[in-house]
């Protein structure tokens, strides 16, 4: 049983917040750097280009060290990797906050990516270990807390900024990461049996693979259309701030019904509630685009998110083979990532292909392929279901 604490309420869990400060802590920092990167360059004397780095050597970092470390987290355990990872991406920060030159930071902010991938690549996986039987739930929070952090950053990030400089942004990781690192000494482990062998066996599953094809449909669909959105609506006349608050609906809507979702899907079964998420995702998509109306397709996609996201995490690591669950996780991370670039692809390019016919043509038939991903990824879901069921797994019914 995890120790209580009685300075916290009698319900509260300190494991999970050790694991939701963790992922808030790394999406809050992404999110509120762009906010800063201006003030670095201006800082450095240098352009916009050049700063550009510091947001993409982290995510390269990360994307480099998802499946590494996740192999070695089930070689050594995955708590202490978590817990390693949180006190280099906190020490980082510091010395981020201190960079003495451009060069510098850019080398930090790659490092900071290593770090970042053993938080935020590993808190399904022991999300889904440190509550077994609410794993939905558990996966809902994770994701109502990377809602969070996306939100919150641009304006922390912003006030941090105009008060104290752009340094400060990095100061905000350090309290956050030591209160995380103070809490998380009584997870759940995650049973691994090393990258290669890890591998071997992913590979040999049919419905895991499908479950993480699923992942990447998704992603890519959602991606796609937070790139299309600002598109139509300056196209047609909104103003970026406006496209900016608009475009705050889903991360609210999946911020207050991820819990929900996950806790339904708990109840109802993973495949069922992200399915569910699916079909209502490829209807959205078929809405905003036959009707050009973006409020329709807001709501229905934020929605469809929250119904999606946590379900088919849950159903990603149950369908793991046994001892693969730390190298699941790092999956699901990679997945997220191929999913946003192929989305990024699909949208930018179907865009710039179609849009001097007309904003609205371009997207309808921009919809419709984005729609086409939320089916295609239903598809998977079903096919995955038959599998688990041939196999005797009732886990993910």
């Amino acid at each position: 049983m995890p120790r209580r604490n009685r300075f916290w309420p009698e319900n509260f869990d300190v494991r999970l917040a050790a694991l939701l400060i963790g992922v808030t802590l790394s999406t809050l920092d992404a999110s509120a750097l762009q906010l800063a990167l201006p003030s670095i360059a201006a800082g450095f004397h240098t352009n916009a280009a050049a700063v550009q780095g510091a947001a993409s050597l982290y995510l390269i970092g990360s994307a480099l060290a998802f499946l590494p470390l996740s192999g070695l987290a089930g070689r050594i355990g995955t708590v202490r990797i978590y817990r390693i990872s949180l006190l280099a991406f906190s020490v980082v920060s510091l010395l981020l906050a201190l960079s003495p030159n451009l060069t510098t930071l850019l080398v930090l902010r790659f490092v900071q990516g290593i770090a970042g991938a053993g938080v935020i690549g590993l808190v399904p996986g022991l999300a889904a270990a440190t509550f077994k039987e609410r794993k939905g739930w558990a996966l809902g929070m994770v994701s109502a807390s990377v809602a969070a952090g996306t939100l919150t950053g641009p304006p922390i990030g912003g006030l941090m900024v105009d008060a104290f400089g752009w340094r400060s942004i990095f100061y905000i990781n350090l309290p956050l990461g030591v209160v995380a690192l103070l809490l998380s000494g009584n997870l759940g482990e995650l049973p691994g049996v090393g990258l290669r062998e890890s591998l071997r066996r992913v590979i040999a599953a049919p419905a895991f693979l499908l479950a993480l094809l699923a992942t990447v449909l998704f992603y890519a669909q959602s991606f796609g259309t937070n790139l299309l959105w600002p598109f139509y609506l300056e196209a047609n006349g909104m103003t970026p701030s406006r496209v900016g608050f608009f475009m705050l609906l889903p991360p609210i809507m999946l911020l207050f019904l991820g819990p929900w979702a996950g806790k339904l899907s708990d109840r109802k079964g993973f495949d069922r509630v992200s399915w569910l998420g699916s079909v209502v995702l490829a209807l959205s998509s078929l809405v905003q685009g036959v009707t050009g109306r973006v409020a329709l397709g807001l709501a229905g996609i934020g929605f469809g998110r929250a119904l999606f996201q946590a379900a088919n995490n849950a159903a990603v690591l149950a369908q793991a083979p046994e001892e693969t669950e730390a190298v699941a996780s790092g999956f699901l991370s990679i997945a997220r990532v191929s999913g946003q670039a192929l989305g990024s692809i699909i949208a930018g390019s179907m865009w710039g292909t179609l849009e001097h016919q007309g904003a609205k043509h371009a997207f309808l038939v921009s919809n419709l392929v984005l729609g086409s991903l939320a089916v295609l990824a239903g598809v998977m879901i079903k096919g995955r279901r038959k599998i688990s069921t041939v196999n005797g797994n009732r886990e993910v019914e």
